[in-house]
């Protein structure tokens, strides 16, 4: 619920009734709420309650820096460890972003790019790093969810893709690593550009 954007940041979740929607009772639910404020999704505020973290712009900035230096170690550990079909996967999800693209089918494409970073990390063989990588993404999801709109700036991160399967598939660990980085913080010059312009981010 707080991913798709069901929830907002700065909203109040109510125990009961979630208990309720939910059909758990109210122990397990209060497990999960301690688990998603670990994650740094929801936060317990005395004598407010429970509320879905609000992520200012320099927390942002942090995650999109955290996110730029464990991408790129992990796409320079991919040129080294990606198996056949680890850049299988990575070309046929790039393909599938494509035609969601061309379909304006936005929340398959943003379905899909976080598929692609998913496999990516993967295919560095690097757990922890992964783990890392996937509770920056889910900080940023309160800041920006599907920024990437614009179809110029959709063929923009599409041929960053390319170019990181790219140098997987030559085993270039430095350039691997150089486009993984390059294409977080192009990702974030697109997200501000988005603010900038007075999109919903």
């Amino acid at each position: 619920m707080i991913l798709t954007g069901e929830v907002l940041p700065g909203e109040r979740l109510n125990e009961l009734a979630l208990s309720r929607r939910l059909n758990v009772s109210r122990a397990p639910l209060r497990e999960a709420v301690r688990g998603l404020e670990q994650l740094g999704l929801l936060e317990i505020v005395p004598n407010r309650g429970v509320l879905v973290r609000q992520v200012s712009m320099k927390d942002a900035l942090d995650l999109y820096d955290l996110r730029a230096a464990l991408f790129r170690g992990a796409a320079r550990l991919a040129a080294r460890r990606a198996l056949p079909e680890d850049l299988l996967r990575l070309r046929q999800l790039n393909e599938a972003m494509r035609e969601a693209a061309a379909a304006e089918r936005f929340a398959d494409y943003y379905a899909r790019n976080l598929d692609f970073h998913t496999a990516l990390m993967a295919a560095g063989g690097n757990v922890p790093m992964a783990r890392a990588y996937d509770r920056a993404v889910k900080g940023l999801h309160l800041f920006r969810r599907r920024s990437l709109v614009h179809p110029a700036q959709l063929d923009l991160s599409l041929q960053e893709h390319e170019d990181m399967i790219s140098a997987i598939n030559a085993h270039d660990a430095k350039a691997a690593g150089d486009a993984a980085e390059r294409h977080i913080m192009l990702g974030r010059d697109r997200m501000l550009d988005t603010l900038d312009n007075g999109a919903p981010a």
